[in-house]
């Protein structure tokens, strides 16, 4: 079932399609039941006032009137997304017009004040733009269509801004942002610096090795002082068993 559109604009429109497609996109996002009446109005003296009205929504009719006069169609559109978020908001009961509803309405007045929050987000009326290039390659219908997470479709993006400003291919799943993992796949742990001792500078006493310590901080594994054939004056550690 098609959207009512009514120009009034005395001038044929040729995006009537774009209208009923926004409409019928916002209808499926938003879950709204009922179809709005939708009015393009012509006015040249709100035309010529640089913060003239652009559109509204009534409640009562469930009407939403936008002002098309000297307008670029694009902005015609996304003033008639908008009116349809309010429309929303009215069927699931969220547009209370209680209190203050006049002029500067949205800095008095704190609930209406989150209806223009809700219905000024821009990515209904982008997400309706974005879905019309399916056949293009785009990052909004590559991600949709395919189900991509966030990091896959955030490593692809990269990966074609480096092809493109370097020419050549990385492949981005294959780098690991953290640390080295074990079997368990826990991060492992930093070698100690005298782990990378060579073992030729190490002393084999009973079938423990020991080295020197070259500036790890711990406590020796040693017990009982010095280690007969270990000078004094060089710190050792037991590096473990052969």
């Amino acid at each position: 079932m098609n959207f009512k559109v009514n120009n009034n604009t005395g001038s044929p429109i040729n995006y009537g399609d774009k209208v009923q497609s926004l409409c019928g996109f916002a209808k499926d996002r938003l879950g709204f039941q009922n179809h709005p009446n939708i009015f393009l109005n012509h006015d040249e003296q709100n035309a010529s006032n640089t913060l003239g009205k652009t559109g509204h929504y009534d409640p009562n009719t469930m009407e939403i009137h936008v002002f098309a006069t000297g307008r670029h169609p694009k902005d015609i559109l996304r003033s008639i997304a908008h009116e349809l978020v309010h429309h929303w908001q009215n069927e699931s009961g969220n547009l209370d017009f209680s209190g203050y509803s006049g002029d500067g309405y949205a800095q008095k007045n704190p609930k209406l004040r989150q209806s223009e929050m809700e219905a000024n987000d821009p990515m209904l009326f982008r997400d309706w733009e974005d879905s019309l290039k399916e056949d293009e390659n785009t990052i909004y219908n590559e991600r949709r269509i395919r189900k991509m997470s966030l990091k896959e479709w955030k490593n692809k993006e990269l990966g074609g801004l480096l092809t493109n400003r370097w020419g050549f291919k990385m492949d981005l799943s294959k780098l690991n942002e953290s640390k080295d993992l074990n079997e368990c796949g826990e991060p492992m742990p930093e070698p100690h610096m005298h782990d990378q001792v060579p073992a030729e500078e190490c002393l084999d006493i009973n079938g423990t090795r020991y080295c020197p310590d070259v500036g790890v901080m711990e406590e020796s594994e040693m017990s009982g002082g010095a280690v007969e054939g270990v000078s004094s004056r060089t710190r050792m550690v037991k590096r473990g068993s052969k």
